[in-house]
């Protein structure tokens, strides 16, 4: 492995995704306010249109897919082998994404949108707004949840990607 190389790689990656879905947030804050917490989910979903939740689906797939094969090139490129060497690359590549959503999105964007809670209509008021509550959604899924869910799967398709491109490069 080389620390250097994943650490530039998570956080190139880690700036790409979260820009992006920031980004998008703006642009289609009722379809990302499905993944809100609960509270403002159900404030918003009167609101929320079907096409933007499925335009949104697709972005983050494309996203996903992007920075998964970003992984697996870049690793491949480096020369990495081995199974385990592989899938911890790709762990923690994907541990900065996590960490990236984490300080980006919930810290940052959220701070920068709190007096503007009016960019989702019915939302307006929740107290899920407030960073105490925000936080009691955003801290489980980014320490426990991607942890052990999001970030062992990085590892598998980049190990599986890196396997691929030296079954069909040699």
């Amino acid at each position: 492995m080389i620390i250097s190389r994943i650490i530039l790689d998570g956080i190139a990656m880690s700036l790409f995704f979260n820009s992006s879905a920031g980004m998008f947030s703006f642009v289609m804050p009722q379809a990302y306010s499905t993944m809100f917490p609960k509270e403002i989910k159900l404030a918003a979903a009167p609101y929320v249109d079907k096409k933007e939740v499925r335009k949104m689906t697709v972005l983050l797939i494309a996203i996903y897919l992007f920075v998964f094969l970003f992984f697996g090139v870049s690793t491949y490129y480096s020369g990495v082998t081995g199974f385990w060497d592989l899938f911890w690359t790709g762990y923690i590549e994907m541990l900065f994404v996590n960490f990236g959503d984490l300080l980006i999105l919930d810290c940052l964007l959220r701070a920068l949108t709190k007096d503007k809670r009016g960019f989702i209509k019915g939302a307006e008021n929740c107290k899920a707004w407030e960073l105490k509550e925000w936080m009691k959604y955003a801290l489980p899924e980014h320490l426990i949840i991607w942890p052990l869910t999001c970030c062992p799967v990085a590892g598998l398709v980049t190990a599986g990607i890196v396997n691929l491109l030296h079954l069909i490069f040699g």
